[in-house]
């Protein structure tokens, strides 16, 4: 989006912070204490990442992280307990 690389929330919470944190509302309200605001998908982007696989054939809505946002995000998950 506008020459930024974006990361899928749910693709990234299922690939790499599953196993780290209890769900995805807790990324959620990881997010929210750490004044990270993902975007929201429009329809066409939702098609196009679900035509990717990137998240499942009946998901309607997705928001993607810059990928430093996701960094500083996984560095919580991982040292956060």
């Amino acid at each position: 989006i506008s020459g930024e690389i974006m990361i899928c929330l749910p693709q990234a919470f299922d690939l790499f912070l599953k196993h780290l944190v209890g769900g995805l509302h807790t990324v959620y309200t990881k997010l929210k204490r750490l004044n990270i605001t993902p975007v929201v998908c429009n329809v066409e982007q939702v098609r196009i990442l679900r035509g990717l696989g990137a998240i499942q054939p009946g998901v309607n809505r997705c928001k993607l992280l810059t990928c430093k946002e996701f960094d500083i995000l996984y560095e919580d998950c991982t040292t956060a307990r």
